[in-house]
């Protein structure tokens, strides 16, 4: 960012009014806008030539401009001209050819995801739009830059204060009495919209919940436009598309904040998609993302990989205990021996290790979810405390909760988490003649006293710290329009790119370095 006072004209005023930072103008832009678009006689019909005159000497002062001022110069011009998607997502990519990043052209396209969930669209060209971001996405994700540091720092920079009035500003033609936040990250879930309401978000998170949430989007119309085909077909091939198109974006905050959304079930899609249409989907995220073991998860560099092992870890009980309640032992065995095998026990047991600062700490009796949970919660019960910020996520699952959101599932209680292995260190083989026994020889165990003290240690509060603005209802999000066409230009996409077909069986997902070599 610039740094020093702005001084810009104002023509029709016959003044120039000096600014001490572009925070400060993009604040009473934002707020000049919202007024005039306020006291406009008709929609569209507002005066913003002054402010498309100053934004426009405003952006050419930089060779990289930032966010939040292409943000508001792109809401003067689609402002004159609304609904036209393609022209706003060619004015945004227009301003992303110098930048050395790869997460400020992600999170610019926030704008354009929204509208593509808001606008009453026609149904193939909702279609053509969101796979024209998609693909956009992939070529941005694939720049060699962020390997650099001018990349890195790039990504790594914190939004504006004035972020929070250039969501208004975009907010504005669908309600001014929702949460703008809501309105323009519709998809993104509470976790994620708090995330981004606080001061010194980096352009790197904004840029992973874009980019999950255009993921949402792609899966929540393939799940509208396959009226009567068979669930068990449907589940594959949506499970095909997703471990496709993971590693193409390779963004471990995209990555991240979709495990947060399994976290905090259910997904935030239930004004597209029935209830168990999103158990549908709930169960293909699972898939993808535990049952690959992704490269570029575990070779990122100056990666803090900490959350994102302490949620695969949350996430992977999760899906295990909901297999079972729907008798799918099979399913459930695969999660286990996907998380025993991957990087994920090793690194969490190298960490608390670390962090209780003992080396004559005793190992979990296995490298399964249900035993390095245990064994975590053991040691923050101890008084060792591992988890820090992650305490409260790992303790709820500890807890007696009481039905999940609304959705009829019950929370297992305490002693039902805890089912593993008799054998101290057994490693389960998913082959089709073992699956039952292996699950047979699971069994649960767990004593009062340290439940009783787990419970004891559950925080108080679930961390909902609204704004005041903010509630978190959401009754008149807008529906697509169901409808059904045929879907190949993606498919063919994914197939040139990745060697996976629609009709492709993935009861075991390759790892996208599996797939590469496959080519």
């Amino acid at each position: 960012m610039a740094a020093g006072s702005i001084v810009v004209d104002f023509p029709s005023m016959g003044a120039a009014l000096c600014f001490p930072s572009l925070d400060s103008l993009l604040r009473d832009s934002a707020s000049g806008f919202l007024a005039a678009v306020s006291n406009a006689p008709a929609p569209g019909a507002a005066d913003l030539t002054n402010f498309h005159r100053v934004f426009s000497r405003v952006l050419s002062a930089y060779p990289d401009p930032p966010l939040e001022a292409v943000w508001f110069f792109s809401a003067l011009s689609f402002h004159d001209r609304p609904d036209d998607l393609r022209s706003l997502l060619q004015l945004l990519s227009a301003f992303t050819a110098s930048s050395p990043g790869t997460a400020k052209p992600l999170a610019l396209l926030a704008p354009v995801v929204s509208e593509l969930f808001h606008a009453d669209k026609p149904r193939r060209e909702t279609e053509t739009l969101v796979e024209a971001v998609l693909s956009y996405i992939s070529i941005c994700s694939n720049r060699s830059a962020p390997s650099s540091t001018v990349g890195a720092t790039a990504d790594a920079v914190s939004l504006l204060p004035a972020f929070g009035e250039l969501v208004k500003v975009w907010s504005v033609r669908y309600s001014r009495e929702r949460c703008p936040f809501q309105v323009l990250f519709p998809l993104a879930g509470d976790e994620a919209r708090r995330e981004l309401m606080k001061e010194g978000c980096s352009v790197d998170y904004l840029a992973g919940v874009v980019l999950a949430e255009a993921f949402l989007l792609r899966l929540c119309l393939k799940v509208q436009n396959a009226t009567g085909v068979p669930r068990s077909e449907l589940q594959k091939e949506l499970k095909i598309w997703a471990v496709s198109s993971i590693p193409v974006f390779q963004n471990h905050r995209f990555f991240g904040v979709l495990l947060n959304m399994l976290l905090n079930s259910p997904l935030p899609v239930y004004s597209l998609v029935s209830a168990d249409d999103e158990i549908l989907l709930r169960d293909v995220l699972y898939d993808s993302l535990i049952l690959v073991d992704y490269s570029f998860i575990n070779n990122g560099v100056g990666v803090d990989l900490l959350p994102i092992y302490v949620l695969r870890l949350v996430i992977t009980l999760d899906a295990v205990n909901d297999a079972r309640r729907k008798g799918d032992q099979g399913r459930a065995v695969s999660f286990i021996n996907a998380f025993s095998t991957s990087n994920v026990p090793n690194f969490l047991i190298k960490w608390a290790t670390f962090q209780a600062g003992s080396g004559a700490l005793s190992k979990p009796i296995a490298n399964t979810p249900q035993s390095i949970i245990k064994w975590l919660v053991d040691l923050e019960v101890k008084g060792l405390k591992v988890f820090g910020d992650y305490s409260s996520c790992i303790m709820e699952r500890f807890a007696y909760d009481g039905v999940k959101n609304g959705h009829g599932n019950m929370i297992h209680s305490d002693a039902d988490l805890f089912f593993f292995d008799k054998q101290s260190g057994r490693e389960f083989m998913d082959t089709k003649g073992s699956e039952d026994e292996a699950v047979d020889e699971m069994e649960t165990a767990g004593n009062n006293a340290f439940m009783a003290a787990a419970q004891s240690m559950k925080g108080v509060t679930d961390g909902m710290r609204k704004r005041k603005s903010c509630g978190y209802e959401d009754a008149t999000a807008v529906k697509f329009v169901k409808y059904k066409v045929e879907d190949s230009s993606l498919k063919d996409y994914l197939s040139a790119a990745n060697g996976i077909s629609s009709g492709s069986e993935v009861e075991n997902p390759q790892s996208d370095d599996e797939m590469e070599e496959s080519n």
